[in-house]
């Protein structure tokens, strides 16, 4: 009875998918040009424009993200090209799974609804190209330990695209390194190709050139604030947040570069952390609060993306440890997303955006549908968490709806 009930709500998930994913291509194309990081990718394309390649690299750009819209730039407007590479690179990560045999409807739909509630994936910034190289990665790892197939050379050259494309890659060192040392173990599995790898970082070694002889460093984009300010992104962060405990500032907003330049002038330099580092321990008790604060309500956040998934991620490894007093493979991906949750709670002073985890909430969805797939998962909780996102669809389209009208 159970079987039927499940294939009939997943059926009935999948077809409001669909039509959720209707509203929301309607509201992409109705959101103007420049909103949100969008004009920071924007201004640089500009930038190229007027004062050419080695310049803008020692300004800092995301060079291969501006390497793949820069052509498209000569047929298109220049918010269009962004966003159509975004919805290129979204579109190629649906080949991906389809070439490695993993798009079933069920997980196919588990993808669409993430995408549609997300929606970032579709604008016109850099996330996309980061967030898809960092869940081919870490996807390859999966189909490493469940079914014995690894490609080296796509796995370890999105990982090279990945910290060539956001400075936030070197957050995600902890998990890299994780998720290294268990393909390390496994390499008898597999057949190392490093050819493609090694040319696609020499050749972003090379274009980072002007960065590294200017700067010592990669060329990332950065928030530079304007030119008379001296006050840093941190600081900014930081005000926002002792302005939002104080009921001064809405939930999710920053001070103007002037109003923190202001904070700044009135309270002393030294009255914000200019460092992420001196942040963490300017005010350990403010720290220790908010770390908890955040992890929470990312939480709360996150399952609005994941549904019931979330909740089997947090109780597997407590499971797991019961059932064999050891964490094996399948309990990887939960512990690294709980971590990652963990690291970007305790890091970021202020609100920790969504955005940032979908390497491995995407790859929360893999492994969830891999548990489906091999029958590891009761028909009750299937039948929960597939209610649990049909409710969620409902509501993101109830939203979307009301947007668009």
């Amino acid at each position: 009875m159970n079987n039927r009930v499940l294939l009939y709500l997943k059926w009935i998930f999948g077809v409001l998918t669909i039509i959720y994913a209707f509203f929301t291509a309607i509201y992409i194309f109705q959101i103007p040009a420049g909103r949100g990081d969008e004009l920071l990718f924007i201004s640089d394309l500009e930038y190229i424009e007027t004062h050419g390649w080695i310049k803008a690299i020692k300004k800092n750009i995301c060079i291969p993200y501006m390497l793949l819209v820069y052509p498209l730039t000569f047929l298109f407007q220049n918010h269009i090209a962004l966003r159509l590479v975004s919805l290129i690179l979204t579109l190629g990560m649906v080949f991906y799974f389809k070439r490695r045999n993993f798009l079933s409807k069920s997980f196919a739909s588990l993808i669409l609804f993430y995408l549609c509630t997300t929606i970032f994936f579709f604008y016109g910034t850099n996330d996309t190209l980061f967030n898809i190289s960092l869940i081919i990665f870490f996807s390859e790892l999966i189909f490493l330990y469940e079914y014995q197939k690894f490609n080296s050379a796509l796995a370890f050259s999105a990982l090279i695209m990945a910290f060539f494309t956001r400075a936030l890659a070197l957050v995600y060192i902890p998990v890299v390194v994780m998720a290294l040392y268990l393909i390390y173990q496994n390499r008898w599995q597999f057949q190392l190709r490093l050819k493609i790898p090694l040319i696609i970082l020499v050749v972003f070694l090379f274009f980072n050139i002007p960065s590294l002889i200017s700067h010592k460093r990669l060329s990332y984009d950065l928030k530079s604030p304007p030119q008379s300010i001296t006050a840093t992104w941190v600081q900014r962060q930081y005000l926002a947040q002792l302005l939002i405990n104080e009921n001064k500032l809405e939930k999710g907003s920053h001070p103007t570069w002037n109003e923190t330049e202001n904070y700044l002038t009135l309270y002393g330099k030294e009255s914000l952390p200019r460092g992420i580092k001196e942040a963490l321990f300017f005010d350990f008790e403010l720290t220790f609060k908010e770390f908890f604060k955040d992890f929470m309500n990312t939480l709360v956040l996150g399952f609005r993306q994941l549904g019931g998934v979330l909740v089997l991620l947090l109780i597997w490894p407590i499971i797991s440890m019961l059932k064999s007093r050891k964490l094996n493979f399948k309990s990887f991906t939960p512990v690294i997303v709980i971590l990652m949750i963990g690291i970007f709670s305790f890091i970021i002073i202020s609100n920790v955006e969504l955005r940032w985890l979908s390497p491995v909430f995407v790859l929360s969805l893999v492994w969830f549908s891999n548990l489906e797939h091999q029958k590891k998962l009761s028909e009750k909780y299937l039948v929960f968490n597939y209610l649990i996102f049909i409710v969620l669809v409902g509501y993101g389209s109830f939203r979307v709806l009301n947007k668009i009208i």
